[in-house]
């Protein structure tokens, strides 16, 4: 299960957003559902299991503007639908402020505290 929002040490912005996840030679195309300086969560087919390295391709239909890189799974839930939370690497998690930028202007990237 995600971390409760408090805990988080990136504001998550609810924006509509596409994932494409590679792992293990297979691609699932999934849809967003939010997105932070530090990572992202999505809906998937196919939950792939915590821990596993995975390459990511962000992308919307609001600009031309894609980000990719790796990330980690960070939990999955086990039962439909299948939830997953994604911990960006370093250089994901550098283009990702780029896309939320872009997306949504001079938004706040950390929380207060």
């Amino acid at each position: 299960m995600p971390p409760p929002e408090e805990e988080r040490r990136y504001v998550r912005y609810e924006v509509p957003f596409t994932v494409h996840v590679s792992a293990g030679g297979q691609v699932q195309v999934c849809q967003g559902e939010d997105l932070g300086a530090g990572g992202c969560r999505a809906v998937v087919l196919h939950p792939p299991q915590r821990g596993q390295e995975v390459h990511l391709r962000l992308r919307t239909d609001r600009m031309a503007l894609e980000v990719s890189g790796q990330a980690t799974v960070a939990w999955a839930q086990r039962d439909p639908p299948y939830r997953v939370g994604f911990e960006f690497s370093a250089p994901l998690a550098e283009k990702a402020v780029t896309f939320i930028h872009a997306l949504l202007g001079p938004v706040r990237l950390t929380r207060a505290g």
